[in-house]
Protein backbone atom coordinates (compact mmCIF):
# COMPACT_ATOMS: atom_id res chain seq x y z
CA UNK A 1 0.00 0.00 0.00
CA UNK A 2 2.89 2.37 0.72
CA UNK A 3 4.27 1.98 -2.81
CA UNK A 4 0.78 2.66 -4.19
CA UNK A 5 0.64 5.81 -2.05
CA UNK A 6 4.00 6.98 -3.45
CA UNK A 7 2.88 6.48 -7.05
CA UNK A 8 -0.40 8.42 -6.75
CA UNK A 9 -1.80 9.64 -3.42
CA UNK A 10 -5.13 10.69 -4.94
CA UNK A 11 -5.71 7.31 -6.49
CA UNK A 12 -4.72 5.68 -3.20
CA UNK A 13 -7.57 7.55 -1.50
CA UNK A 14 -9.96 6.43 -4.25
CA UNK A 15 -8.87 2.85 -3.67
CA UNK A 16 -9.22 3.23 0.11
CA UNK A 17 -12.72 4.69 -0.24
CA UNK A 18 -13.74 1.82 -2.53
CA UNK A 19 -12.41 -0.77 -0.07
CA UNK A 20 -14.18 0.85 2.88
CA UNK A 21 -17.48 1.15 0.99
CA UNK A 22 -17.15 -2.47 -0.14
CA UNK A 23 -16.53 -3.67 3.42
CA UNK A 24 -19.32 -1.68 5.04
CA UNK A 25 -21.88 -1.76 2.21
CA UNK A 26 -21.65 -3.99 -0.86
CA UNK A 27 -19.27 -4.84 -3.68
CA UNK A 28 -21.54 -3.08 -6.15
CA UNK A 29 -21.46 0.19 -4.17
CA UNK A 30 -17.67 -0.09 -3.85
CA UNK A 31 -17.34 -0.41 -7.63
CA UNK A 32 -19.64 2.57 -8.18
CA UNK A 33 -17.66 4.62 -5.68
CA UNK A 34 -14.31 3.92 -7.33
CA UNK A 35 -15.66 4.55 -10.84
CA UNK A 36 -17.33 7.83 -9.87
CA UNK A 37 -14.27 9.11 -8.00
CA UNK A 38 -11.90 8.10 -10.83
CA UNK A 39 -14.15 9.77 -13.39
CA UNK A 40 -14.25 12.95 -11.30
CA UNK A 41 -10.44 12.94 -10.99
CA UNK A 42 -10.09 12.42 -14.74
CA UNK A 43 -12.43 15.34 -15.51
CA UNK A 44 -10.57 17.63 -13.11
CA UNK A 45 -7.22 16.72 -14.70
CA UNK A 46 -8.62 17.32 -18.18
CA UNK A 47 -10.16 20.68 -17.25
CA UNK A 48 -7.15 22.01 -15.32
CA UNK A 49 -3.99 20.75 -16.99
CA UNK A 50 -0.58 21.24 -15.46
CA UNK A 51 2.28 22.95 -17.21
CA UNK A 52 5.61 24.51 -16.32
CA UNK A 53 7.87 27.19 -17.76
CA UNK A 54 11.31 25.67 -18.32
CA UNK A 55 14.92 26.72 -17.97
CA UNK A 56 18.16 25.04 -19.02
CA UNK A 57 20.69 23.08 -16.96
CA UNK A 58 23.96 21.73 -18.36
CA UNK A 59 24.70 18.17 -17.23
CA UNK A 60 28.15 16.56 -17.44
CA UNK A 61 29.10 12.89 -17.22
CA UNK A 62 30.96 11.95 -14.05
CA UNK A 63 33.26 9.59 -15.92
CA UNK A 64 36.43 10.55 -17.76
CA UNK A 65 34.42 11.75 -20.75
CA UNK A 66 33.69 15.44 -21.08
CA UNK A 67 30.27 14.89 -22.58
CA UNK A 68 27.79 17.61 -21.84
CA UNK A 69 24.11 17.83 -22.58
CA UNK A 70 21.40 20.30 -21.82
CA UNK A 71 18.33 19.35 -19.80
CA UNK A 72 15.27 21.53 -19.40
CA UNK A 73 13.81 21.75 -15.89
CA UNK A 74 11.03 23.87 -14.38
CA UNK A 75 12.09 27.43 -13.52
CA UNK A 76 10.39 27.29 -10.13
CA UNK A 77 12.08 25.07 -7.56
CA UNK A 78 8.91 23.16 -6.66
CA UNK A 79 10.03 19.81 -8.07
CA UNK A 80 13.81 20.15 -7.81
CA UNK A 81 15.46 18.26 -4.97
CA UNK A 82 19.07 19.34 -5.55
CA UNK A 83 19.32 23.02 -4.61
CA UNK A 84 22.85 23.27 -6.06
CA UNK A 85 21.48 23.22 -9.60
CA UNK A 86 21.49 26.57 -11.32
CA UNK A 87 18.63 26.75 -13.76
CA UNK A 88 19.33 29.25 -16.52
CA UNK A 89 16.23 30.85 -18.03
CA UNK A 90 16.03 30.87 -21.83
CA UNK A 91 17.23 33.86 -23.83
CA UNK A 92 15.22 37.07 -23.36
CA UNK A 93 12.13 36.92 -25.53
CA UNK A 94 12.05 33.11 -25.66
CA UNK A 95 9.55 31.10 -23.64
CA UNK A 96 9.78 27.33 -23.17
CA UNK A 97 6.60 25.75 -21.81
CA UNK A 98 6.09 22.04 -21.04
CA UNK A 99 2.57 20.68 -21.12
CA UNK A 100 2.23 17.91 -18.54
CA UNK A 101 -1.26 16.72 -19.43
CA UNK A 102 -3.10 15.99 -22.65
CA UNK A 103 -3.86 18.98 -24.85
CA UNK A 104 -7.57 18.69 -25.60
CA UNK A 105 -10.40 21.00 -26.59
CA UNK A 106 -11.73 21.47 -23.01
CA UNK A 107 -8.34 22.59 -21.67
CA UNK A 108 -6.94 24.48 -24.66
CA UNK A 109 -8.44 27.76 -23.47
CA UNK A 110 -6.85 27.39 -20.03
CA UNK A 111 -3.43 26.69 -21.51
CA UNK A 112 -3.80 29.62 -23.90
CA UNK A 113 -4.73 31.92 -21.01
CA UNK A 114 -1.69 30.78 -19.03
CA UNK A 115 0.68 31.54 -21.91
CA UNK A 116 -0.96 34.86 -22.83
CA UNK A 117 -0.95 36.07 -19.21
CA UNK A 118 2.75 35.19 -18.87
CA UNK A 119 3.59 36.98 -22.13
CA UNK A 120 1.62 40.09 -21.12
CA UNK A 121 3.34 40.21 -17.75
CA UNK A 122 6.94 39.54 -18.81
CA UNK A 123 7.35 40.69 -22.41
CA UNK A 124 7.06 43.96 -24.31
CA UNK A 125 3.83 45.14 -25.81
CA UNK A 126 4.15 45.34 -29.60
CA UNK A 127 2.68 48.81 -30.05
CA UNK A 128 3.47 52.13 -28.38
CA UNK A 129 0.20 53.07 -26.67
CA UNK A 130 1.24 56.45 -25.26
CA UNK A 131 -0.28 58.47 -28.12
CA UNK A 132 -3.33 56.29 -28.74
CA UNK A 133 -6.61 57.84 -27.63
CA UNK A 134 -8.72 55.83 -25.20
CA UNK A 135 -11.50 55.67 -27.81
CA UNK A 136 -9.11 54.00 -30.30
CA UNK A 137 -8.01 51.25 -27.92
CA UNK A 138 -9.49 47.74 -28.21
CA UNK A 139 -12.70 47.17 -26.26
CA UNK A 140 -10.98 44.91 -23.72
CA UNK A 141 -8.02 47.24 -23.02
CA UNK A 142 -8.80 49.31 -19.91
CA UNK A 143 -6.01 51.76 -20.69
CA UNK A 144 -3.37 53.12 -18.35
CA UNK A 145 -4.14 54.50 -14.92
CA UNK A 146 -4.84 58.25 -14.92
CA UNK A 147 -1.72 60.08 -16.00
CA UNK A 148 0.25 56.84 -16.22
CA UNK A 149 0.61 56.33 -19.99
CA UNK A 150 4.22 57.54 -20.03
CA UNK A 151 5.11 55.44 -16.98
CA UNK A 152 3.48 52.42 -18.57
CA UNK A 153 5.50 52.91 -21.77
CA UNK A 154 8.79 53.31 -19.85
CA UNK A 155 8.07 50.07 -17.99
CA UNK A 156 7.14 48.39 -21.28
CA UNK A 157 10.45 49.46 -22.90
CA UNK A 158 12.42 47.62 -20.19
CA UNK A 159 10.91 44.27 -21.15
CA UNK A 160 12.30 42.07 -23.96
CA UNK A 161 10.52 41.55 -27.28
CA UNK A 162 8.85 38.17 -27.83
CA UNK A 163 10.87 36.09 -30.30
CA UNK A 164 9.62 32.53 -29.83
CA UNK A 165 7.33 30.32 -27.81
CA UNK A 166 8.55 26.72 -27.64
CA UNK A 167 5.95 24.16 -26.59
CA UNK A 168 7.41 20.95 -25.17
CA UNK A 169 4.96 18.09 -25.79
CA UNK A 170 7.35 15.37 -24.57
CA UNK A 171 5.12 14.36 -21.63
CA UNK A 172 1.84 14.44 -23.56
Amino acid sequence: MYSYWRVSPLEFFIWLAAVLVTIFSSIENGIYTSIAASLFLLLVRIAHPRGKFLGKVTVRDEGGDTKEREVFLPLNAGGIINHDLKITPPSPGVIVYRLEESYLYPNSSGMNSTLVDYVKENLRRGRDMTHVKLSDRPWNDPGPPRGGAAEEQVENERKPVLHAIVLDFSTV
